[in-house]
């Protein structure tokens, strides 16, 4: 795997939020070469016009567990997300002990030899029936993004509700992300962005800010391209268009500078490693 500032940027991309980018020539060509982790749910098919890594994303462990038990997971899936949150869709019990339940679902991807992704978020702070006053610092004191990273082989710090304020969102990341790194050096760290979360609007400079304060930080991010549903019944309208602008600003050069191809970086492998 590649440390931050080296290498082509990674992306976590639903495939609707990847038509929608990819409908935009300069951003296609940007996401050209990059690793770009696709979800796809239900019959959806990989995309064709770039290389991808088929994922599929599960909110409980529980889940994760009994599709792989059961074999039927989709063959052509090459990496799974333990997407643990403050909702519904994840048991209580694994809300509380986000440590035990990532280690558990790293091994048994592996196991299956998929490729593990952990993305914890920030919210399982109130996993015990409180509301913090900070989630942010909660988060990082109760070092919950390095414990779901040790046995990962990608992380994503979800960081999108920072995203307003560049300075809180740059070192949000940088505090965690330095967690993560000392208990798994080798782990491909991403950093998570919406264009439309609760709240006032995003606009393309916010999610500029955001990407260019954490580039040091990161090797890519996940680009939350969300509508008002279930799995986000706060969020606007999506907002592909926020997302287009923003990766087709000028300033995005210095991206591909900072993650210029380098011999010392190759990407993460399409063969996962094995969990201790």
């Amino acid at each position: 795997m590649k440390p931050a500032g080296s290498g082509p940027l990674s992306w976590i991309l639903t495939k609707v939020a990847l038509n929608a980018l990819i409908a935009d020539s300069h951003v296609r060509a940007q996401l050209s070469g990059a690793q770009i982790f696709e979800i796809l749910t239900g019959t959806e098919r990989p995309a064709t016009a770039l290389a991808v890594v088929p994922t599929m994303s599960f909110k409980s462990f529980a889940t994760l567990e009994d599709t792989l038990i059961r074999g039927t997971l989709r063959p052509d899936i090459r990496a799974v997300i333990y997407d643990a949150e403050h909702w519904a869709q994840t048991p209580t019990d694994e809300q509380r002990d986000p440590a035990t339940f990532y280690q558990r679902a790293a091994q048994l991807a592996h196991a299956h030899g998929l490729i593990f992704i952990a993305t914890p978020a920030m919210d399982l702070v109130n996993a015990d029936g409180g509301k913090a006053a900070d989630p942010a610092t909660a988060f990082v004191d109760r070092r919950i993004g390095a414990d779901a990273a040790q046995s990962a082989d990608v992380v994503d710090i979800q960081a999108q509700s920072l995203e307003r304020d560049a300075a809180a969102y740059r070192s949000f990341v940088a505090r965690v992300s330095a967690q993560i790194r000392a208990v798994n050096p080798k782990v491909t760290v991403l950093a998570g962005l919406s264009t439309n979360p609760h709240g006032s609007a995003i606009t393309p400079d916010m999610l500029v800010a955001a990407m260019l304060g954490a580039a040091g930080q990161v090797t890519g991010f996940w680009m939350n391209v969300p509508g008002k549903g279930s799995d986000c019944p706060k969020c606007n309208a999506p907002q592909p268009d926020v997302a287009v602008a923003a990766l087709s600003d000028g300033r995005m050069a210095r991206l591909a500078e900072i993650f210029a191809p380098s011999d010392a970086a190759s990407g993460l492998s399409a063969t996962p490693k094995s969990s201790s």
